[in-house]
């Protein structure tokens, strides 16, 4: 559930084009763009995933933060409005070297940011628009407890950070060789990114709040649904996001090193799931390995030695079916997982039934199920019901119960997110119980994510509400 909320919420806060992009050079591996957040920051506060991580009646970000900047001007005679304005703008973050990964870079701990400010590697540089470079730079001293010199144009910030203003821009960085090159760049359009780099640019010239672009692997976005094989290498990924109809919207495109043939979905089922719990996956892979990898960090949550059987199980299954299997299930804050593996009844139904046969497991004539004894506390049931053949450890009676209430298609936010695509990989998630079971809190937040691979790209299209 924490990696869930925490990759969610990474993509909510780092991902826009604007003549700020001329600073970056083309021999550096990644930047990251937010563009006129002030403009767009009432309609990023309609989406409710992010109003339940900035409001008082979720974790209280906005207030934390804004309390704790008013407190450091009660103390240092500082005004924060100056200091908040150059957020509400164009603020760019790029770097040469090294290795981003967001994962690793939340924290609901303010001072967790100022270290990363205080660490900002030489080659690494943060970007502002704004003209008042003298104050702002007195702002960043009495918030790292440093104190700012001035020489030549460049003001120190302690021994580790040294700061710039060029025309409309405050640039700050872990070195003064790097403020140099990169004001050089902007000056000589022939180093610059936008001006190589036009395919990948113009894209990000769209309307967007947050984008991005990294060489390689200089950029990790673990996103909890998905894997790549051993064999499979970045050559570059781009992302950008923006707000919609109170929907944040992200794409991230990556370039591989492998050619994918487009996967075209016939008879797709993916509507038909019934509502077991808080989550829904279709995926059709052609590697089962790769299937279960997938899965594996939210389903497999039970003990070892039942999730060993379990998995072996599964691997076995899924070998013998020809195309699309789904999953549904529910999380909660105990121990026990319900799941429900769907294959189609016309995809290597014969097969399957040979493998659970293999597994000695017994049939029950009364309720009309298979059954497999995992360990004295925990079973697997098989059983066909309308259009699959279900692997579960629910018994028939009960999944036969909830898939005569409610299926995924009855489900508004469904509907409203889901856009019809061919898909390797699609997963539609209900936050809000996830929230209410781990913090009892309600929120009505949905996720839908799809992952497709075309060519020598694998997009991801992820919507949050």
């Amino acid at each position: 559930m924490k990696k869930i909320l925490i990759s969610v919420f990474l993509l909510i806060v780092v991902f826009a084009f604007s003549n700020i992009l001329n600073f970056v050079p083309l021999d550096y591996s990644l930047f990251i763009q937010f563009q006129n957040t002030g403009k767009i920051y009432s309609d990023l506060k309609k989406v409710p995933f992010v109003n339940f991580v900035l409001s008082d009646e979720g974790l209280s970000f906005e207030n934390y933060f804004i309390n704790y900047i008013e407190n450091m001007g009660y103390k240092e005679g500082i005004d924060k409005e100056k200091f908040l304005r150059i957020f509400s703008k164009n603020v760019l973050f790029l770097s040469k070297g090294g290795e981003v990964v967001l994962d690793d870079t939340l924290s609901f701990d303010i001072n967790y940011y100022f270290d990363i400010l205080r660490n900002l590697s030489k080659d690494s540089a943060l970007i502002f628009e704004t003209d008042n470079a003298t104050e702002i730079s007195s702002y960043f001293g009495k918030l790292l407890d440093e104190k700012v010199k001035i020489d030549d144009g460049v003001f120190f910030i302690g021994d580790f950070l040294y700061a710039k203003q060029f025309k409309d821009y405050y640039i700050i960085s872990g070195s003064k060789t790097t403020l140099e090159y990169l004001i050089s760049v902007y000056k000589n359009p022939e180093l610059q990114f936008s001006n190589v780099e036009k395919s990948i640019s113009s894209i990000l010239e769209e309307d967007t709040w947050i984008c991005g672009y990294s060489k390689g692997s200089a950029l990790k976005i673990n996103l909890p649904f998905t894997v790549e094989g051993g064999n499979v290498k970045t050559e570059y990924l781009f992302f950008k996001g923006k707000v919609e109809d109170g929907v944040l919207r992200i794409q991230i495109h990556q370039k591989t090193n492998n050619y994918y043939k487009r996967n075209a979905l016939v008879d797709d089922l993916m509507e038909n799931i019934p509502v077991l719990g808080n989550y829904f996956a279709g995926i059709t892979v052609e590697d089962s390995k790769e299937a279960l990898k997938i899965i594996e960090p939210w389903v497999f949550t039970i003990e070892s030695t039942d999730l060993t059987k379990f998995y072996n199980l599964a691997e076995n299954l899924i070998e013998n079916s020809t195309s699309t299997f789904y999953v549904v299930g529910d999380v909660d804050d105990s121990t026990s997982v319900s799941v429900a593996f769907l294959f189609k009844l016309s995809d290597g139904y014969e097969n399957i039934k040979k493998i659970f046969e293999k597994y000695l497991a017994k049939y029950d004539k009364i309720k009309d199920e298979w059954v497999i004894n995992i360990s004295k506390k925990f079973k697997l049931y098989f059983y066909e019901y309308e259009q699959f053949f279900v692997v579960s450890n629910i018994e028939k009676s009960y999944y036969a119960k909830k898939a005569r209430v409610k299926k995924l298609m009855d489900i508004a936010a469904y509907n409203f997110l889901d856009r019809k695509r061919s898909y390797d990989v699609k997963v539609f998630l209900d936050i809000g119980d996830l929230v209410y079971k781990f913090l009892g809190i309600r929120i009505n937040s949905k996720v839908i994510f799809w992952q497709e691979k075309s060519g020598y790209f694998i997009n991801y299209f992820l919507d949050i509400m």
